[in-house]
């Protein structure tokens, strides 16, 4: 009987446990539900929580748009079962006051991929941007470093515009091409849409294609889909070896296609699996009371958790991006 008790007691003991881990759970926000982009990061996000033992919930609204991102931050302040919310904004300032609310409601808040500077969040997540954007500036520099063009024109793809990551990686870029030859001479906005950016791109090139020599793609976009739905910026790719294109992103399903035809030349990405699951791993450090390793950075103005990434460029690609 005694033994009986002992078992019994322990197993009480061991389910408690159990579920006082899982009564833990921690909310990831992407910013558009079915972007591919973050696929990657609610998979890290929930290899985390698996690992970890917590519960994890990924939630995204239909548009890229701060006011339904907005309505999710409050609905997770109202029902009372969250720990932590880790969130890219679709433009920081807009998504601050719901950050400070959530923080407030003693909730552990960061942001990841997009930040929110001005808010109260003490941890981002992810790439530095500015960096990013001044290296695909180098790279531009590098391309046409013998070229013996008097300018370099160069269109501009963006996202939303006065997203926080747009914003810094547009400044990394101008910053980098300062006082040389290579000139940003027209930004399309396609408000982090697919259809905008392959629309917007094929219609300027359509009609403008004696007017650039180069494209900047602040973000991938236009490369989440087959080489065939970009038929006049290949057309221009391909018509001068003096045409380049810097983009950042790296998709594995599609990035090579673009390689292959030889109307891409450099691809900087970044990892968003490790988004995710870094993401989980700091919050679940923050509602246990820790501390992430993480340094502040200047630029950024927060505790940054580098999630690295890669470049594939022209000559190195099929090994960067696992072609065999």
């Amino acid at each position: 009987m005694k033994k009986l008790l002992t078992i019994l007691l322990v197993l009480v003991l061991f389910l408690g446990l159990t579920s006082t881990a899982l009564a833990e759970k921690i909310v990831m926000i992407g910013q558009q539900l079915g972007n591919v982009v973050f696929l990657p990061a609610e998979v890290g996000m929930r290899a985390a929580g698996e690992e970890l033992g917590i519960q994890t919930e990924w939630q995204s609204p239909l548009r890229a748009e701060a006011e339904l991102q907005n309505e999710i931050m409050f609905s997770l302040i109202d029902r009372g079962d969250v720990d932590g919310i880790a969130i890219s904004c679709t433009t920081g300032d807009a998504l601050k006051d719901a950050i400070d609310a959530a923080i407030g409601a003693g909730i552990q808040v960061l942001t990841y991929d997009v930040d929110s500077p001005n808010s109260k969040r003490e941890y981002y997540v992810g790439t530095e941007n500015y960096r990013v954007g001044y290296l695909a500036g180098e790279y531009m520099i590098d391309l046409y470093k013998d070229s013996g063009l008097e300018e370099v024109r160069v269109a501009q793809l963006e996202g939303i515009p006065g997203a926080d990551d747009i914003e810094a990686r547009k400044r990394g870029f101008a910053d980098a091409i300062k006082d040389t030859n290579i000139k940003v001479v027209y930004s399309l906005p396609c408000n982090d849409n697919v259809d905008e950016a392959i629309n917007g791109i094929e219609y300027y090139m359509g009609a403008n294609a004696d007017s650039v020599d180069a494209w900047y793609m602040a973000g991938g976009w236009p490369y989440v889909v087959d080489p065939s739905a970009l038929p006049e910026l290949n057309k221009w790719k391909l018509a001068n070896p003096l045409h380049k294109v810097v983009t950042i992103d790296i998709f594995v399903e599609t990035s090579p296609a673009f390689f292959e035809l030889g109307v891409l030349d450099v691809a900087i990405g970044q990892d968003f699996y490790q988004m995710g699951y870094q993401s989980v791993m700091a919050l679940h450090k923050l509602i246990a009371g820790e501390e992430p390793e993480a340094e502040f950075n200047e630029e950024i103005g927060a505790k940054f958790i580098a999630t690295g990434g890669q470049i594939a460029t022209w000559e190195n690609w099929k090994e960067v991006i696992g072609v065999e």
